[in-house]
């Protein structure tokens, strides 16, 4: 099973100070160059049904072509894993019961997240608040907490790739492990960490799919 990291825009109408990828946020000197159709070509190369996809940036929601990449996805059969501020969430998400939303507050307001909140499937993710203990840092990465609601301490995925929105390929966003790009990559062999948090996370958020336990949430 592969993971795909793809961040697909840079762009974001938030400033989050504790924002993993600040420096890139709505840089002229990082524009976005990455198509729905040069996704898919890779993908269509590299992607096998029930590969998990998690789709971030930026505000993915600012993808001028995201429909046309969640359809791709839901057509061929990947799970899917959206971080966003809700920004462009709207009645259309309701079609793509193969997604796990997580929905993350920032600083927008109550009724701002009441209405994104409508959109919602019973197993996606509200973050009303960022724990102190987990906020990411500049330079930073995510931190994976085990829980009741993320017991998994390990994951089944077998390769990883990371696709900036530049185009760049990469094992992980934090590996130096570099493939070109997504027109001209050449995939490297590379060491698997079975606990990596992104892959953790990851993996525990899929897993909502399905899972009953989890529909008071949004509720």
């Amino acid at each position: 099973m592969t993971y795909f990291l793809l961040s697909i825009t840079n762009r974001c109408n938030k400033a989050c100070n504790y924002c993993v990828v600040k420096p890139w946020l709505n840089n002229h000197d990082f524009p976005d160059k990455i198509t729905a159709t040069d996704l898919i070509s890779f993908l269509e190369k590299e992607f096998c049904e029930g590969d998990v996809v998690e789709l971030t940036g930026g505000e993915p929601t600012l993808f001028r072509e995201l429909e046309t990449l969640l359809d791709w996805l839901k057509e061929h059969g990947a799970k899917v894993i959206i971080r966003t501020n809700g920004l462009n969430l709207r009645e259309r998400r309701k079609k793509y019961d193969n997604i796990v939303v997580v929905l993350a507050k920032h600083d927008s307001s109550d009724s701002y997240m009441s209405e994104r909140k409508t959109y919602l499937l019973p197993h996606d993710l509200v973050l009303d608040a960022i724990p102190d203990s987990i906020k990411q840092k500049e330079g930073g990465k995510p931190i994976f907490i085990p829980s009741n609601e993320s017991p998994y301490t390990s994951h089944p995925f077998t390769r990883s790739l990371f696709i900036s929105a530049d185009g760049k390929v990469k094992a992980m966003a934090c590996c130096s492990v570099d493939m070109g790009t997504v027109w001209d990559y050449k995939l490297l062999k590379y060491q698997m960490c079975d606990k990596c948090d992104t892959m953790l996370g990851a993996w525990n958020l899929i897993n909502r799919i399905g899972n009953k336990t989890f529909k008071k949430e949004v509720a």
